[in-house]
């Protein structure tokens, strides 16, 4: 069986490191990006299974990366895990309300992470 593939958008080197390698122990093939320049079309191109979306990242914002993706017909249906540092009740219910499957708020607690990543694979 494949590994399925979770692409984790996110510019903070050392927190994106961190996930990554996370979850490569755990059996996943992991894509990495740093911002949001041209992920669309990568994401249309490298299909994962689940996005990890840091919400504030540079040039183009995760909410805005994150509306582009559910209004695509190619990728609306790939689950989008927000994750962010700003977790006021706001940031989350904005994440839910244009097409988030779950938020999380950083720092990333690591049991949590892999319940989720693991939850919402089962339901894609």
């Amino acid at each position: 069986m494949t590994p399925e593939k979770i692409l984790v958008v996110e510019d903070h080197p050392l927190n994106r490191e961190l996930v990554v390698i996370a979850l490569q122990a755990r059996g996943y093939t992991v894509l990495e990006a740093e911002d949001g320049f041209g992920l669309v079309e990568r994401v249309k191109a490298e299909r994962p299974a689940l996005i990890i979306m840091d919400l504030q990242l540079p040039r183009i914002d995760g909410f805005t990366l994150t509306q582009q993706l559910k209004t695509d017909a190619e990728t609306r249906d790939i689950p989008v895990l927000a994750a962010s540092a700003f977790a006021k009740p706001e940031d989350q219910a904005r994440a839910l309300e244009i097409g988030c499957a779950t938020f999380l708020a950083k720092p990333l607690n690591l049991t949590v992470l892999f319940e989720t990543v693991a939850g919402l694979l089962r339901r894609a």
